[in-house]
């Protein structure tokens, strides 16, 4: 398998685990710490793929995840939690 095949899987798997932390986000009523526990794992995970990367996982994902944390945590099942996260500004 070629390298530019297997960062294109990285990449991919990566966008996966991204979009699952959004389906948390969006449509369950899981805790707020649980989800950054998550959002902290998929952190790490993009490290341990692509050492040296932290500005961009905070550009691309922290960034992602913030944002629709404030557009639509109002409208979570179950929500009434107003602590702020450390992937939060």
């Amino acid at each position: 398998m070629s390298s530019d095949s297997d960062t294109r899987e990285q990449l991919d798997a990566l966008a996966r685990e991204s979009e699952r932390i959004i389906t948390l986000i969006l449509h369950t009523n899981m805790p707020r710490v649980d989800i950054d526990i998550q959002i902290e794992n998929f952190r790490e995970e993009c490290l341990r793929r692509f050492p040296d990367s932290e500005d961009l996982f905070e550009m691309i994902y922290a960034a992602r995840f913030r944002r629709i944390w404030e557009q639509w945590s109002e409208e979570r099942p179950g929500t009434d939690e107003i602590s702020r996260a450390a992937w939060e500004e």
